[in-house]
Order: structure tokens, then C-alpha cells, then sequence
């Protein structure tokens, strides 16, 4: 075995893949020969240190089971969607995240909440936190199931652990006096804690009148509203335009017949 063949595989058996493949492609690069034992070793180190931070990323974005794979740089910035630069830049900035507020985003199907909502939960797997991502239905059939199979304290407890929860389609059916008081332990869980992420088509000012409780609906709406970031998106269906800008793509791509 060379000299080269012996530090890669050591390199391989000390789990430094990426620092391994950056060693590789110096010993391959000419230019990389000039440069100071202390720089090459730099630029492994480098190597493996964003290898392993974009493969915890990827790992932690696949248990967050996002809806949509978004990501901060791809949101429609406009001030007429209720998005403002500045409001954006806040949410970007993830201060709700770090002082544990909610944010709670309203606004008609097809506006962009599902894709905002995800996006924020990127923006804060990349920052480090741990984020996991629920249908409201969802959610509250999860909960019943652990309740029937008895890991319904283990799920609570492996939920309260995640920096960000995000429900989706809040109030979408009416929610029961059970899931209410689900939905009102989970939130309890949090306060102080961590972060909920909550899209709704229903306007803030309906989702008293979404939950069968009323005691609970209070309950919950006070925890909710109280230190939290509120954002009504507006506009036209982002699925709509997606859709008129695909075709017009296509028509601007279609060859011009030749007529006979």
C-alpha cells in the first residue's frame, strides 16, 4: 500500500469521509502541491466540517417529514401578499424561534402559508434546531392511536423535545372537545419552551368558533395568541400562477408549425 493509499484509508476508517475525498482531490490537483502543510490540512478540515453539517441538515429536513421541500430563498416576496420585506426578514431572522414565540399564519387556500410554514422550519433546521411537521388531522389521529396503543406519554414526551412543531391546516374540520384538549396539552407543553408553527385557513378572529370546547377553545387561543408573531398572507392562489406561468412557458416553447 503507497503512502497516499494508506493516509486515505486511515482518513476512511476514522468516519472523515469528507476530509478523505478533499485529501484525494489534492493529491490529484497540481496546484495543491504549493500550498503549506497547514493549509491542506485546513481545507480537509473544512471539507469535513461542512460534509457533516449538510448531512445533519439533510437528515434532520427528512424527519421533519415537511410537507414541501421549501427553502427561505425561494419565497414569493411581495409586500401586496402580506409578506413584506421586513415582516419576512423578522421571521427569517428566527427571534421567535430563540424567544420560543408561535407563529401563526392565516390566509385563503392556495396563498402560500403550506410553503411559508416550511420554509421556516428549513430556515430553522439550519440553524440547528429540530423540527417536525403535522396535518392538524394528522396530528390528532396520531395522538388517539398512542393513546389505544399505549406509547401516548413516549410521543408527548418525544414531542415536547422538538424545538418547532408545525400543524398545518389548522381547523380545517371542526375539532372535537377531545382534540382540543389534546391540541391544548401539547401547546401547554410549549409555552416558554419552544415554537409552533400554525397555518389556518380560518381567520384568526374564527378559530374560537372551530373548536367544540369552548372552555378549552379559550384555553388554547390564549396560549396561542399571547407572544406570537401573526402573519395574514393575501392574494392570488400561488398554486394559480404556478400553474399560468407554467403554461405560458410551454406555449412560449412549442415549435411554430410549418404550414404545408
Amino acid at each position: 500500500m503507497t503512502h497516499q493509499s494508506l493516509i486515505s484509508s486511515q482518513l476512511f476508517e476514522l468516519f472523515l469521509t469528507t476530509a478523505e475525498r478533499e485529501y484525494r482531490r489534492q493529491v490529484t490537483d497540481a496546484t495543491s502541491a504549493v500550498l503549506a502543510f497547514e493549509d491542506r490540512l485546513e481545507l480537509m478540515l473544512n471539507a469535513e466540517i461542512s460534509g457533516r453539517s449538510h448531512r445533519r441538515i439533510e437528515r434532520r429536513i427528512k424527519e421533519a417529514n415537511l410537507r414541501i421541500r421549501a427553502v427561505p430563498e425561494e419565497i414569493e416576496r411581495k409586500s401586496a401578499r402580506g409578506l413584506p420585506e421586513a415582516l419576512l426578514s423578522q421571521l427569517l431572522g428566527l427571534g421567535w424561534l430563540r424567544n420560543h414565540h408561535h407563529v401563526l399564519l392565516t390566509g385563503a387556500t392556495g396563498c402560500g402559508k403550506t410553503y411559508l410554514a416550511c420554509a421556516l422550519g428549513t430556515a430553522a433546521i439550519r440553524a440547528d434546531a429540530t423540527v417536525r411537521y403535522f396535518k392538524c388531522s394528522t396530528l390528532l389521529e396520531r395522538i388517539g392511536t398512542a393513546r389505544l396503543d399505549g406509547s401516548y406519554r413516549s410521543f408527548v414526551a418525544k414531542l415536547s423535545r422538538i424545538d418547532v412543531v408545525i400543524i398545518d391546516d389548522w381547523g380545517l374540520s371542526p375539532i372535537s372537545v377531545n382534540g382540543a384538549r389534546e391540541l391544548l396539552d401539547i401547546i401547554d407543553d410549549r409555552v416558554g419552551v419552544s415554537s409552533l408553527v400554525i397555518a389556518s385557513q380560518l381567520p384568526l378572529s374564527s378559530w374560537y368558533q372551530a373548536m367544540e370546547e369552548r372552555t378549552v377553545a379559550d384555553g388554547v387561543l390564549d396560549r396561542l395568541v399571547h407572544n406570537s408573531i401573526k402573519v395574514e398572507l393575501s392574494g392570488e392562489s400561488m398554486r394559480k400562477i404556478a400553474s399560468s406561468r407554467a403554461g405560458a412557458s410551454s406555449v412560449a416553447e412549442s415549435p411554430t408549425p410549418v404550414k404545408p
